[in-house]
């Protein structure tokens, strides 16, 4: 399905739940609405100008992701990404993602890092697509609701941080400084690693500070990586 959504820069959203919040939300653009039964359509707030296509109920399952597919999908467009220059010149917290592979993890991410604004998403290597069905259905309907770059952060990390980014890096370590005592820049670049590795070593260099979230270590080893990234952004963001 990957090399699919790259030749055609098209993306599919599945359920109701999913289809009637990126509906609402606007921050795509879809195509066109599938369903399997023409009942379905009153279900859901669909403009006139949009096509919605009834499918034989075995072809709405061939291309459905779920075991039990609702009936309804949108066909939608991936968002362009966005430049290095138009988010170095804007200030807040970026989310940065380090080899994030499990998509509710990755879906749930963009879906906090939206409610707490943050000004954009980079996406590293060895991360899950975020526009696989399975990470598009845990946004919540966020897809699409900040900015995104995907590429090797080595490069993007310098860009940024000639214009005056500071990264932090979430990390469990006792070396790395309590995040309640953070002070944080107005240019912060918030990094989560991968779920068992954390973050690639390559990343952790002298100017760049270690975060640590406090808690009682010694019951579970780590925190999940969605949860670590909503609770180090409510932080970045300034309400806590």
């Amino acid at each position: 399905m990957g090399k699919y959504r790259n030749m055609t820069g098209l993306f599919i959203a599945e359920g109701i739940r999913c289809v009637e919040q990126i509906l609402h939300n606007g921050f795509v653009e879809i195509d066109e609405i599938l369903v399997d039964k023409p009942d379905l359509v009153h279900l859901l707030d669909i403009p006139e100008s949009l096509p919605v296509f009834e499918l034989a109920s075995d072809d709405f399952a061939s291309i459905s992701d779920t075991k039990t597919p609702q009936g309804v999908m949108a066909v939608c467009r991936v968002p362009k990404k966005a430049s290095v220059d138009d988010i170095a010149v804007s200030e807040g917290v970026i989310v940065a993602l380090d080899a994030i592979q499990d998509p509710g993890n990755m879906g749930t991410i963009i879906r906090t890092a939206a409610w707490f604004g943050a000004r954009a998403i980079l996406f590293g290597k060895g991360c899950a697509d975020p526009f696989q069905p399975k990470v598009v259905r845990s946004t919540a309907g966020a897809t699409g609701a900040v900015h995104y770059i995907r590429g090797d952060f080595g490069n993007i990390f310098h860009e940024l941080e000639s214009t005056g980014w500071q990264v932090y890096l979430l990390d469990g370590s006792k070396e790395a400084e309590d995040l309640r005592s953070v002070k944080t820049a107005k240019k912060s670049i918030l990094v989560a690693g991968n779920e068992a590795t954390g973050i690639s070593r390559g990343l952790f260099t002298a100017n760049r500070t270690r975060v640590r979230i406090p808690g009682h270590s010694g019951i579970v080893e780590s925190l999940n990586a969605a949860v670590a990234c909503g609770i180090a952004l409510e932080h970045f963001s300034g309400l806590s």
